[in-house]
């Protein structure tokens, strides 16, 4: 007879087999691999980590038709299965309702926020999972599981433009002006995408940063005007200006300039010079440079090689290296070595890779990346209670914010390198004004050597503090006016460090705790967060990781005991995390546990993804799989991570369309009939468009006229354009149906013989 105890286990087994029949049945109208499709695509990388919180019987969502149990229970990943796949079969408005729902396509919203964007890779694998189990025709094939080839081209994470961020312009007008930039301060701030500045998918140039950007480029322009001499070395007149468009523009737009560019700006300056002088010319020619396109966004979109394959050209993988390790456009060396196609091999970029992280010049871009992933920037804004905290001045603000990244850069260029190290050292880097603050003894200073911020290395034996999270800036940043708040300092390790996002309190929910005892300490103050089903779900992540920094107080100072003399209760517990589960005391055993965690490692290795990549990380999972994979096997090195970035097939190629559509056509005049594509015109003259970005609700194509003939010309060219144009640029356009004509603009109008144009228009579907 079986006893009790296995019960769970036979319910378990009995529904595997269950399952399996239903799902190898003719009718059950699914794929025979439903549930590992479900449990890769849908499960673990989205609903294990942003649903279960609120969607199980205890959570918020707990009434709904969608609830879901924990993976510890016996049988649940087959039970979740057919729970969503009801879901899936159920339809509102004619789209089911596992697509509305966390898309916030309902009529009638989701209280979790929206969760799938319709453009994402997440999207269309819900969209996919829902086509199997109605058994739309070629689901099961079309949408076949398929391994992650690490050496196959990264298909899934489109490239676009990059416009600059307005850390990089500054960083840029620095470099290639020679001044001291803060324009870029004074621009529209960027929208963070899972804490960084820097996601493609949300830049884009408004009214206002399109005014701020014309300011910007005139009063830089004159600010530069002092350093020509840095740019050419001839005297002034029209050969120098000739040489200076030559050097500047490829140093502006980070590529040699064509030949219809350098004609554009000698005339630009020549149009301005006859009549206000050279100096006036040369003004004007940079000023137009930093408007240009070419100035502003970053088009690594490379040389197609067939087949919708591209290959970057050296120029291009010269700025990407250099924005990654720099922030900024290349030196004279990377110039150099782009010159001489001399970035075409692994090793050749690597080299490069080595010698830039290892130049001071990589550390603006070391501390941009620190400052976002843990939130610094939180740190100049958090509000204290001055009666309280009246020493937490200004100047401490400053030397927490120091600390960090200066002991950031330590571990990365200095220190081992390894990502324990950051939860691990028992040093840090001090101010004296801010050790007395932490009340850290004089007698434990490791180092008299002041580093160029003028701090200097501490011992931290027997201090209480041990690695970044001890650290005042994080710590002061994480907390109320008042007390410690276990809920921020938790959801900081939950969100930034497993990359666990956790949903926003629904809408109408009442977030302020009911009064207590101010004295009493937060593990009772913050009671109702677990005795409150509405709560509970969500909180439960957070609070127990939170509760293990309650020995420092709201501006990070430890404290060990309560004011009655009693030792405070920093235990703590990490929950609903596939490999950090388990109780810790203090932060101490919290940093050890996360220094060891494959989750943490796989968390840091896909925020350096998305931070140099500028994506979601989302719409990348296989290429972020073999980052993960490479930092373990590195020993996880953090100066390999970021070398392995440029290691990666997607840093020097990309896949797209089938390639330039080249239609020669008929130029000045009507326009004639395309002939066949590489065949001259009768007018001499060809031009070829070359898809340069795509999204879901439109695309914008380059394109390039020739002449080909002996004589001079005014081109223009009549193209259909799918969808509605809405930007031009180096071009006039006049619609009609769905035929626009293009002809040039004052500067680009007439082509010599063999000379050529380029142009571009986006249009949205």
């Amino acid at each position: 007879m079986l006893s009790p105890r296995h019960l769970p286990a036979l319910g378990a087994l009995f529904l595997s087999v269950t399952f399996l029949s239903a799902c190898t049945s003719e009718s059950s109208g699914g794929c025979p691999d439903d549930l590992e499709f479900f449990r890769t695509r849908l499960w673990e990388p989205v609903m294990s980590v942003q649903c279960l919180a609120c969607h199980k019987a205890e959570g918020l969502a707990g009434g709904t038709r969608l609830v879901l149990l924990p993976p510890e229970e016996p049988g649940a990943l087959e039970r979740n299965f057919m729970t969503v796949r009801a879901l899936a079969r159920d339809t509102s408005e004619g789209a089911p309702l596992l697509l509305l729902k966390p898309s916030g396509l309902h009529a009638q919203g989701h209280g979790g926020g929206t969760l799938l964007a319709q453009d994402s890779t997440r999207y269309e694998d819900f969209q996919r999972f829902t086509d199997r189990i109605n058994g739309a025709p070629g689901a099961c094939e079309g949408s076949a599981l398929k391994a992650c080839d690490p050496g196959a081209p990264d298909t899934s994470a489109k490239r676009q433009l990059r416009l600059l961020t307005r850390f990089e312009y500054d960083n840029t007008l620095r470099d290639l002006l020679y001044v001291d930039a803060k324009w870029g301060q004074s621009f529209p701030a960027e929208e963070m995408v899972n804490g960084f500045d820097n996601n493609a998918d949300a830049r884009a140039v408004g009214p206002l940063l399109s005014d701020k950007l014309l300011t910007a480029s005139e009063e830089a322009a004159t600010a530069a005007i002092p350093n020509l001499s840095r740019h050419v070395s001839c005297a002034a007149g029209d050969a120098c200006a000739r040489e200076f468009i030559q050097k500047f523009g490829e140093r502006a737009f980070r590529r040699p300039l064509l030949d219809a560019e350098r004609t554009r700006y000698q005339t630009l300056y020549t149009s301005v010079a006859s009549v206000d002088g050279y100096t006036e010319g040369i003004k004007t020619v940079i000023a137009a440079m930093l408007q240009s396109p070419h100035f502003l966004y970053r088009a690594e979109l490379g040389q197609h090689l067939g087949d919708g394959r591209y290959v970057l050209t050296d120029h291009e993988v010269a700025t990407e290296l250099s924005y990654l390790f720099w922030g900024s456009m290349p030196d004279d060396a990377l110039f150099a070595k782009a010159r001489a196609g001399a970035l075409r091999t692994p090793e050749q970029i690597e080299q490069e890779a080595r010698r830039m992280l290892a130049s001071p010049r990589s550390r603006p871009m070391l501390d941009h990346f620190v400052s976002q992933w843990l939130e610094l920037e939180l740190l100049g804004q958090a509000q204290k209670d001055t009666s309280a905290f009246s020493d937490f001045t200004p100047a401490i603000r400053t030397a927490m914010k120091a600390e960090t990244l200066e002991f950031f850069d330590h571990v990365v260029r200095g220190g081992s390198g390894q990502l324990a190290e950051l939860f691990s050292s028992d040093y840090t880097f001090l101010n004296d004004t801010l050790a007395a603050f932490y009340r850290v003894p004089a007698g434990t200073v490791g180092s008299s050597t002041l580093t160029p911020t003028g701090l200097r290395q501490w011992n931290l034996e027997g201090t209480g503090r041990r690695g970044i999270l001890t650290h005042g800036s994080i710590l002061a940043s994480q907390a109320t006016p008042q007390t410690s708040s276990p809920v921020r300092r938790g959801k900081l390790v939950r969100e930034r460090l497993l990359c666990q996002p956790l949903p926003p309190p629904p809408p109408g929910l009442e977030v302020q705790l009911p009064p207590v005892d101010p004295q009493a300490p937060n593990r009772v103050r913050f009671q109702e967060h677990s005795s409150n089903a509405v709560c509970s779900s969500c909180h439960k992540l957070m609070d127990p990781i939170g509760f293990g920094f309650e020995q420092f107080d709201s501006v990070g100072r430890f404290q060990p005991t309560m004011t009655n003399g009693q030792p405070v209760d920093a235990s703590g517990e990490v929950l609903s995390s596939p490999a950090t589960d388990g109780a810790f005391n203090g932060v101490d055993e919290l940093q050890r546990k996360l220094a060891g965690s494959p989750d943490v490692q796989s968390c840091f290795s896909l925020q350096w993804l998305r931070f140099a990549y500028g994506i979601s990380g989302e719409d990348a999972s296989c290429v972020a799989q073999q980052v993960t994979t490479r930092f373990q096997q590195d020993g996880l090195s953090i100066p390999r991570l970021l070398v392995s970035l440029t290691q990666l097939p997607r840093f020097t190629s990309r896949t797209g369309e089938a390639g330039p559509v080249e239609s020669p056509s008929r130029v000045g005049g009507t326009p004639g009939t395309p002939t066949t594509p590489g065949v001259p015109a009768t007018s001499n003259a060809q031009y070829t468009i070359t898809p340069q970005d795509r999204w879901a609700t439109g695309y914008c194509n380059t394109v390039q006229v020739t002449n080909t003939g002996t004589a001079s010309l005014t081109w223009r060219i009549t193209l259909t354009v799918e969808g509605t144009l809405n930007h031009t640029w180096n071009a006039q356009a006049v619609a009609s149906g769905t035929q626009t004509t293009f002809t040039g603009e004052s500067f680009n109008a007439q082509l010599a013989p063999g000379a050529s144009v380029t142009f571009g228009y986006c249009a949205m579907r």
